[in-house]
């Protein structure tokens, strides 16, 4: 063999060994990074306790559950209060974005927050989405008219009547349930406004909501014409596959109603513990 080609045997070894060394380096490269990508696959709790907070959606208008206080604007309400006790248990802060209803569980989705706050009813429908833990809240709903009408007695009543609601709450389906026409609205303010100015018969909404209002309002030109039996009102609603979170969660509200912090906020807000079944 001449010279020349046992150098351009030895070079083409030179260059085999190094590929195979690059090669490996590549492949050690992409495991590292498949390992740290797992690890790095942290679930909504353990993101929560590294952030050192939880991010609860609430609307900010739904008194007497999630408002602002008049005298400094600061955020308060029944659903807050308990998302603040949760988020202490858990060992972490409370973070609430505010957005109308119709929005809320849309954000959920998005995970612009972490759950929702704001007396979501864990109905059917949304079971089919969401995971929702224990429930913190028990009520009734309530029909209510303008005082002068004297037309409703019972939800039956309101078939064919036009019915202010936003247009994602268990109340709308309430009101579509028993045969009422849709008028949307965002908010409980807004639907008095569409009784007032005659765009809407009835509105159907909690009944401990529409008495913190009379009780803020007792002028208002509305009265409540029918109620329901108590169901159950509200839960935390968490995205799909996020177990741990639930069990926290649910954790947490046992604790809450053991040591009475429950029955404690529901006197504060409605003169009772909302958080049983009468």
């Amino acid at each position: 063999m001449s010279i020349i080609a046992t150098k351009a045997k030895k070079t083409a070894a030179v260059l085999l060994a190094a590929a195979t060394l690059i090669g490996a380096a590549a492949c050690g490269s992409a495991n590292s990074g498949s390992a740290g990508s797992s690890n790095a696959a942290q679930s909504e709790l353990e993101q929560i306790k590294a952030n050192g907070e939880i991010v609860f959606g609430t609307e900010g208008t739904y008194q007497p559950f999630s408002y602002h206080d008049s005298d400094n604007n600061e955020l308060v309400g029944y659903d807050v209060e308990v998302a603040q006790a949760v988020a202490k248990e858990l060992g972490v802060k409370a973070k609430f974005v505010e957005s109308n209803w119709d929005s809320l569980l849309a954000g959920l989705d998005t995970k612009k927050f972490d759950t929702v706050a704001d007396q979501v009813t864990p109905n059917d429908e949304r079971k089919q989405k969401y995971d929702f833990t224990d429930l913190y809240t028990y009520s009734a709903g309530a029909v209510v008219t303008t005082k002068d009408d004297n037309s409703i007695k019972q939800f039956s009543d309101i078939k064919g009547k036009k019915a202010a609601e936003t247009l994602t709450s268990n109340w709308n389906q309430t009101a579509q349930d028993n045969g009422a026409e849709i008028v949307s609205i965002n908010d409980f303010p807004q639907a008095v406004d569409a009784l007032s100015s005659g765009r809407a018969d009835v509105t159907v909404n909690d009944k401990l909501a529409v008495l913190d209002y009379l009780k803020q309002k007792p002028d208002a030109n509305i009265k409540i014409a029918a109620t329901s039996e108590t169901t159950p009102a509200a839960a935390f609603p968490i995205r799909k596959g996020e177990d741990d979170l639930v069990k926290a969660i649910n954790d947490a509200l046992a604790k809450l109603q053991k040591d009475g912090t429950l029955k404690q906020l529901g006197v504060k807000y409605f003169g009772q513990d909302v958080s049983v079944k009468e």
